[in-house]
C-alpha cells in the first residue's frame, strides 16, 4: 500500500507475531491508513484511528488488506 492508502484488515496469518499484533490492536474489519513507509524495507506507520503503530516489514507482510477504494466501487 501506498503512503495516504486505506484499507480493512481482512485477516492475519498464524504465526508467532499474530497475537502480537492483535494485541496492538489490528484485528478483522478494522480501517488502517499508511502514513510512512521508510526506505529500503524498513518499518511503516499505519494509523489505527486511536493509535498509530510501527511495524516491521516481517510484521506487515502478515496482515492481509482489503483495499477501501475497491470496497467502495
Amino acid at each position: 500500500m501506498q503512503i495516504g492508502a486505506s484499507g480493512r484488515v481482512a485477516d492475519i496469518l498464524p504465526g508467532k507475531l499474530a497475537a502480537k499484533l492483535v494485541e496492538m490492536g489490528l484485528h478483522q474489519g478494522c480501517l488502517i491508513t499508511v502514513l510512512y513507509r521508510a526506505p529500503f524495507n524498513g518499518p511503516l506507520a499505519i494509523d489505527l484511528g486511536a493509535s498509530v503503530l510501527s511495524l516491521r516489514k516481517d510484521e506487515a507482510d502478515l496482515v492481509m488488506i482489503t483495499d477501501e477504494n475497491d470496497l467502495m466501487e
